[in-house]
């Protein structure tokens, strides 16, 4: 029945960014979150994919910007009481950008933004953090999705996720990841069980309970961003290999004026956590327009 109703009186999806303080609240924990600000959103402006970033004793949010359905990159601070300062465009052209993956390594920030449109997999350093970046290099050639970077004992190791941009289903790729002068290295690693609608990243690895826990997408084949499933990371040897936790608990329902029936990137720090909630609005009229049409044809 509720598959119906959205059908019939529903508007297309787009998403929003919640954001709460940080608690003793634990992602597995089954309860839902519950957010303390959400950004203002529409169908022809909104906001997802949150990354938080810590710096100076400031705390950043950068996300993707969506204005008719083309994605830029922009950042704002998160204020002591979970809204954001003013926002800043850091990475717009002719390319859609999403998902921009921060990262710190060696006293220096990074940026993987997702540029699947390019076909592109760009690693972006910072020039004047967090405002101004250049691009530092290529480091892969291929229609890849929400690249993630981790740290485990001392090395680096990137998660992709390739498309073919027909559906939602992913074949992911994992690497140990070095970044040198002269061109970062990259050394695949094996990544030989997953679920193809249940392996696209959703956000930063973080560690729970002394297990290292990655987020990741539940989708359908022609839908993203149903909710977020954790997985706890366990490396056997020379394969990538990860073990399912739970799945993230996010709010369903009416909420800040829209529809909201899904989650698809989690992030925290160590004074925030944030969500993307899928949204859809009531359109009374969706059906008579749809009966129209047809009768018109």
């Amino acid at each position: 029945m509720t598959s119906l109703f959205q059908k019939l009186f529903l508007t297309n999806s787009y998403f929003t960014i919640a954001l709460r303080p940080r608690g003793e609240q634990s992602p597995l924990s089954g309860q839902a979150f519950e957010p303390k600000h959400v950004l203002p959103a529409s169908l022809g402006r909104w906001s997802a994919d949150p990354m938080l970033a810590e710096e100076q004793g400031s705390t950043w949010l950068f996300y993707e910007a969506v204005e008719e359905d083309h994605g830029h990159i922009e950042v704002a601070e998160v204020l002591p009481d979970c809204s954001l300062g003013e926002a800043t465009v850091i990475l717009k052209d002719e390319c859609h950008y999403s998902y921009p993956f921060v990262f710190r390594w060696e006293g220096r920030w990074y940026m993987i933004p997702e540029s699947s449109g390019a076909r592109e997999v760009r690693l972006y350093e910072a020039e004047a953090f967090p405002f101004r970046w250049r691009l530092r290099e290529v480091l892969l050639r291929e229609r890849a999705v929400d690249t993630t970077v981790f740290e485990r004992d001392g090395q680096l190791y990137l998660l992709s996720f390739l498309t073919d941009g027909t559906s939602e289903r992913v074949i992911p790729r994992s690497y140990a990841l070095r970044i040198q002068e002269g061109g970062s290295r990259l050394s695949p690693i094996p990544w030989p069980e997953y679920d193809s609608l249940r392996v696209r990243g959703a956000g930063p690895l973080f560690r729970e309970a002394g297990m290292l826990c990655r987020p990741a997408q539940v989708s359908r084949v022609q839908l993203y961003g149903d909710a977020v499933v954790l997985y706890r990371v366990t490396p056997e040897g020379a394969a990538y290999r990860e073990e399912p936790l739970g799945t993230l608990t996010t709010p369903r329902g009416r909420r800040a004026g829209a529809y909201v029936d899904g989650a698809h990137t989690y992030c925290r720090s160590s004074r925030f956590e944030a969500v993307d909630l899928r949204c859809r609005d009531f359109d009374l009229w969706k059906l008579p327009r749809r009966l129209l049409g047809r009768l018109k044809k």
